[in-house]
């Protein structure tokens, strides 16, 4: 990855995370805010619920940016790769979905119970993504099986560990492999 990709996904990723705070911030301010004046405290209150949970979802999109594209610095080469990558990023989209509708139900069933519609239908919209989501994993499961590592990521791995350490240093009676016809224990 170029170092401009890298500074940009860096910026992007604070830029993210600096909204998340400045949307807790004002989550705070509302309900002090409403707290005060005494508009509604229950209200502002559950206003101020679902800007933290968005401000939780933004700062967690960030976070996963910066993990995926600076910190790892990969380009998904293989599927087992990218189905984490993407069962990470549709997780946090769920439970953002998720704590939202549920919010939604509380603060509408409270005024009108006609309202429900929306904050049902947001739920099914969680609950279908959650199924997509498990669907997406236990059809990839077998693609994920079938494509063989690399073998430069192979070699990379064996040189990372110690010479002393690999398994074909240490005898077969060690290993608790039994010893071939002929072979000497040494």
């Amino acid at each position: 990855m170029t170092l401009f990709s890298r500074l940009l996904y860096t910026v992007i990723a604070f830029a993210l995370l600096a909204a998340s705070i400045m949307l807790i911030g004002v989550a705070v301010w509302r309900t002090t805010h409403g707290f005060w004046t005494g508009d509604g405290a229950l209200d502002t209150m559950l206003d101020a619920i679902g800007l933290v949970i968005i401000a939780v979802a933004v700062a967690d999109v960030g976070k996963f940016l910066f993990e995926e594209e600076v910190i790892a610095d990969r380009e998904l080469r293989r599927p087992a790769e990218a189905r984490g990558s993407l069962t990470k990023f549709m997780t946090i989209m769920i439970v953002a979905l998720s704590l939202e509708s549920l919010v939604l139900i509380a603060k509408t069933s409270r005024d009108k119970m006609s309202d429900l519609a929306y904050p049902g239908l947001l739920m099914l919209v969680a609950i279908a993504a959650l199924v997509g989501l498990g669907l997406f994993q236990k059809l990839s499961q077998n693609a994920t099986a079938a494509v063989p590592p690399d073998r430069e990521d192979d070699e990379e791995e064996k040189a990372k560990i110690a010479p002393e350490k690999r398994r074909e240093n240490v005898p077969r009676k060690a290993r608790g492999t039994p010893l071939l016809k002929g072979e000497r224990q040494g």
